[in-house]
C-alpha cells in the first residue's frame, strides 16, 4: 500500500476510486480471518537452498492454533509439510550439516521437549527429556551438542507440597504467583547419547520474562568455535525483575562465566558473529531506559562494547541477524507507519532496505547473504519473501493467503501533525469503504499499547487486528495516532513521554483529531476512543479529560500506576519506576503516580465505556479494570465489563480472540450507529 505524506493528494486520489470497483469485491468480515495463515520462524538450510518455516492456522473447533513445519525449495518455489499435528510446535532449527531439523513441541500432557526430524521427512523423534520442559535451544557449531534452557527443580520437596508445607517468600513477582519462583538455566545435551549436563547454575536465571522497554527472550548463542555461549542473565528468578539483566559469556568446557560489559541492567538478545568472537546485543540509547534500543557490539573477551547504531535514530527490535561476512547486521525497526529492515554496518550509519509497501515481521539471512523475510501490508496478508541481496527487491515465495486477495480493503494513508508544544506526530488514517469526498463520517480513534511501539500498516498483525477493516466497513474513519512515547519517529519522540504519561500524549491525540476535523471529514458528534494496554490507559485518560466522546473501549487498560508498580509482571515495575522517575514511595515521583493515573479522574467520566480484561493478566492486572468499572457503575454511567477466561493481556486462543474483537466492534456500532 502506497503512503502519501500529503493529506490533500490522498483525498484527491480517493475521489477517483469508483464505488462500483469497490463493490465488485467482497467486504471482509470478522469470520473471514479464520482462514488466515500466519508464517513464522523462517530458517535457511546451511547450504542456502531450502527454507524451513512454520505455518500457523486457527482451529476454531478445538480452540487452538496448529503449527505445521514446512520446507520450501528455493529453486522451484515448492513447499512440503514436514511435521504436522504436534501441539505447541515452534522454533525450528537446522543442524549444522543440514540433514536434520530440531524443534520444540509437546506430546499429550508432557512438558515441551526437543524433537528432531530428518530433512528428507519421517517420524519426529524426541531428543530431550527435561523434567520441566524446554524453553529455548541452539545447536553447537559442530552439531554434536544442543544447549537448551529449562527451569530448576522447585525448592519445595514433594512431601512438603503434599502436606501443604509450601509457604514461600515473594519478592518482585506478579499478584497471581502461587509457588516459589525458580531460575532457569542452560543445559548441554549430547545429540548422540541423549545425556544432558547442567552448564549454568545458581540464583541468577536465564531471562524468560518480557522486558519493560525493548529486547526480548532469546536462545543461548554459540561462538563460531564452540567454546563459548552467551545469554541474557537476569539477576534473579522474579518475573518483575526483567530489567535487571546483563549479557554473560559462559565457557562451555568449565562453566566459568563473566559479563561482557560493565552494565547490570537492560542488556538483551546477544548474538555471536558468524566468525570470531564479536557479539551484538541491544541496550538503551539513553537518556535512561525511556529511549530507543540501540545495537552494541563487543566480544566474549569482555570488551565494554560500542554503540554501532547511535546514528540510526530508531528503536531496534529484538529480531536481528548478522550478515555472513560479519561486517554488519540486518535489524528491524518501526519507522513512521511501517516496519522496516535496515542494514547496519559495524562502522557508519545504517540504511533501510527496499521492501516497497511491505512491513517486515521476521527476517533471517543465509550463509550466502540471501534474506528470507515474512512480511505483510495493510491490504496484503503475510507471505514469505526472498531478497537475493540486501540491495534487492523482495520476491514473493509463498501463496498461502491468496484467498485474501479477493476482498475489498479500505484505503489508508499516513498523516502528520504537530501538537501545541511543537511535538511532531504521525499516524494512520483509514477511510470508510465507499468514501465520498465532502461527506463527514464518524471517527474511531485507536490508541496503540506499549507505549514503546507504534501503529503500522499491517494485516491483522497489530493490536488493532481486524478492527481497522471492520470499522471501515461500518462506515467509520479510523485514526491511529502514534503519540509521543511511540518508537517510530526517533529517540526524542520516544523519550518525550518521560514523566509525562498522560498530558503530553493527550495533547498529541487531541491535536490530531482537530487536524482531521479541520479537513471537513469528521462528524464531530460521533467520535469513539478505543485502545488496548497503554492504549487502554490513553482511552481512560482521554475520556476523563474530554467529554465529546460518544463511546469508549478500555481493553486490558492500565489506569492506576501504583497497581502497575506493585502487582504486575512483564517488567512493569521497572517501567513505571523508570518512566515516572521513581517509585510510588519516592518524594520526587509519588505525586505523579496519582496525577498521572486515569483512575484519579474516573469520577469525571461520563462516556459509555466497554471494559475488557483477561482474568490471568499479569501485565495489567484485572484489578485495575474492576476499579474503573465500579467508578462508572456506581455513578450510573453506561458501562459493561467483560472478562476473558484465562487470557493474559490479550486472548491467546482463536475463539476468544474473535469474540474479543466482536465485542469491541458491537459496542462501537451500538453508539456510533451506521
Amino acid at each position: 500500500m502506497k503512503r502519501f505524506a500529503c493529506f490533500y493528494l490522498s483525498a484527491v486520489l480517493l475521489a477517483f476510486v469508483s464505488p462500483a470497483v469497490m463493490a465488485a469485491a467482497k467486504t471482509i468480515q470478522l469470520q473471514d480471518f479464520r482462514t488466515l495463515i500466519r508464517i513464522e520462524s523462517p530458517e535457511f538450510s546451511p547450504d542456502g537452498r531450502q527454507i524451513a518455516f512454520l505455518t500457523v492456522r486457527p482451529d476454531m473447533v478445538h480452540d487452538r492454533y496448529d503449527a505445521t513445519l514446512r520446507m520450501l525449495n528455493i529453486a522451484d518455489g515448492k513447499s512440503r509439510a514436514l511435521v504436522r499435528g504436534m501441539r505447541d510446535l515452534y522454533m525450528p532449527r537446522w543442524s549444522p550439516d543440514g540433514r536434520t531439523l530440531a524443534f520444540i513441541a509437546k506430546v499429550g500432557k508432557q512438558k515441551a521437549q526437543i524433537f528432531t526430524v530428518s530433512a528428507a521427512g519421517g517420524t519426529p523423534a524426541e531428543l530431550s527429556d527435561a523434567n520441566h520442559g524446554v524453553q529455548q535451544f541452539a545447536w553447537s557449531p559442530d552439531g554434536k551438542t544442543i544447549a537448551y534452557v529449562t527451569p530448576d527443580d522447585s525448592p519445595l520437596s514433594k512431601k512438603e507440597r503434599r502436606f501443604h508445607h509450601d509457604l514461600f517468600t515473594i519478592h518482585d513477582d506478579d499478584y497471581l504467583i502461587n509457588k516459589p519462583p525458580v531460575p532457569s538455566h542452560i543445559w548441554l545435551l549430547s545429540v548422540k547419547s541423549g545425556k544432558a549436563r547442567q552448564l549454568t547454575r545458581g540464583s541468577t536465571s536465564v531471562l524468560e520474562a518480557a522486558p519493560p522497554f525493548g529486547g526480548g527472550v532469546s536462545a543461548p548463542a554459540w561462538s563460531a568455535d564452540g567454546c563459548w555461549i552467551v545469554y541474557t542473565q537476569q539477576a534473579d528468578a522474579n518475573d518483575s525483575d526483567s530489567d535487571r539483566t546483563r549479557i554473560v559469556a559462559v565457557n562451555v568446557a568449565t562453566g566459568a562465566e563473566h559479563p561482557i560489559s560493565d552494565k547490570t541492567s537492560y542488556e538483551y538478545t546477544p548474538r555471536f558473529a558468524p566468525h570470531g568472537d564479536a557479539i551484538a546485543w541491544l541496550y538503551p540509547h539513553g537518556p535512561g531506559a525511556v529511549s530507543d534500543m540501540d545495537l552494541f557490539v563487543g566480544s566474549a573477551s569482555g570488551n565494554a562494547g560500542r554503540d554501532i547504531s547511535a546514528d540510526l535514530d530508531r528503536n531496534l527490535l529484538a529480531d536481528f541477524t548478522w550478515l555472513p561476512d560479519g561486517r554488519g547486521v540486518v535489524v528491524m525497526a518501526d519507522d513512521h507507519v511501517g516496519i522496516k529492515l535496515y542494514e547496519q554496518p559495524l562502522h557508519g550509519k545504517g540504511h533501510a532496505l527496499n521492501l516497497g509497501n511491505l512491513n517486515a515481521l521476521s527476517v533471517t539471512v543465509s550463509a550466502h547473504g540471501v534474506l528470507a523475510v515474512v512480511a505483510d501490508g495493510a491490504t496484503q496478508a503475510p507471505e514469505l519473501y526472498l531478497l537475493r541481496t540486501v540491495n534487492s527487491r523482495p520476491v514473493r515465495l509463498t501463496d498461502f493467503n491468496r484467498g485474501f486477495d479477493a476482498y475489498a480493503y479500505p484505503r489508508s494513508i499516513e498523516v502528520e501533525w504537530r501538537a501545541p508544544d511543537g511535538q511532531l506526530n504521525d499516524g494512520i488514517l483509514t477511510y470508510p469503504n465507499g468514501y465520498v469526498p465532502g461527506k463527514r463520517y464518524p471517527l474511531v480513534v485507536w490508541d496503540h499499547g506499549g507505549p514503546e511501539a507504534s501503529s503500522s500498516e499491517g494485516f491483522d498483525t497489530n493490536e488493532i487486528g481486524p478492527l481497522r477493516d471492520l470499522f471501515a466497513a461500518d462506515g467509520y474513519l479510523v485514526f491511529e495516532p502514534n503519540y509521543r512515547g511511540s518508537d517510530n519517529l526517533g529517540n526524542a519522540h520516544e523519550h518525550a513521554i518521560y514523566r509525562d504519561p498522560g498530558a503530553g500524549p493527550d495533547s498529541d491525540v487531541i491535536s490530531g483529531i482537530r487536524m482531521l476535523e479541520k479537513r471537513g471529514i469528521v462528524n464531530e458528534a460521533r467520535i469513539a476512543a478505543v485502545g488496548h494496554s497503554y492504549g487502554g490507559y490513553m482511552t481512560g485518560w482521554l475520556i476523563s479529560h474530554q467529554h465529546f466522546w460518544r463511546c469508549a473501549v478500555v481493553a486490558d487498560g492500565a489506569v492506576d500506576w501504583t497497581e502497575e508498580y506493585e502487582l504486575s509482571a512483564a517488567g512493569n515495575l521497572a517501567w513505571t519506576r523508570d518512566s515516572l522517575g521513581g517509585s510510588p514511595w519516592d518524594k520526587q515521583s509519588a505525586a505523579l503516580y496519582v496525577s498521572g493515573s486515569p483512575i484519579s479522574y474516573a469520577g469525571d467520566i461520563t462516556t459509555p465505556t466497554l471494559i475488557l480484561s483477561g482474568t490471568d493478566d499479569t501485565t495489567v492486572p484485572i484489578t485495575e479494570s474492576f476499579a474503573l468499572y465500579h467508578a462508572l457503575a456506581s455513578r450510573h454511567v453506561p458501562v459493561k465489563f467483560i472478562g476473558i477466561p484465562g487470557a493474559h493481556h490479550s486472548p491467546q486462543d482463536p475463539v476468544h480472540r474473535e469474540l474479543y474483537y466482536q465485542a469491541i466492534n458491537e459496542w462501537v456500532v451500538k453508539y456510533l450507529g451506521g
